[in-house]
């Protein structure tokens, strides 16, 4: 299951996805991205950090983002993985695109 939330922004619009980009759920975001990109030429950021599974069809459409210049925030080895390789993939659209979440603290670590 995959949710997808947006959130305006004063910079721009956050596209918050939680749960496993696979197989139906790659063709949700797409249609959601295709209806709320429309006609907007809006800043975009699709941020993975609640992402915990990403097939290679998702892979496809964040690298079709990423080429559209949309920038990703990521955190953990899998997005954070995925994210570099769109980047290497395509090194003359990577002006910085990449950012990296935050860690959430949770107290000292033992």
């Amino acid at each position: 299951m995959l949710k997808i939330m947006l959130v305006q922004e004063p910079e721009g619009t956050r596209v918050i996805l939680a749960g496993r980009l696979v197989g139906p759920w790659v063709e949700e975001l797409r249609r959601c991205w295709n209806e709320a990109a429309a006609g907007y030429r809006d800043r975009w950021r699709v941020d993975l950090r609640e992402t915990t599974h990403v097939d290679e069809a998702g892979k496809a459409l964040l690298s079709e983002l990423f080429q559209r210049g949309v920038t990703f925030t990521a955190s953990g080895c899998l997005t954070r993985a995925i994210v570099e390789g769109l980047a290497v993939a395509s090194p003359a659209s990577a002006r910085g695109l990449i950012t990296a979440g935050e860690r959430r603290s949770k107290g000292p670590r033992r």
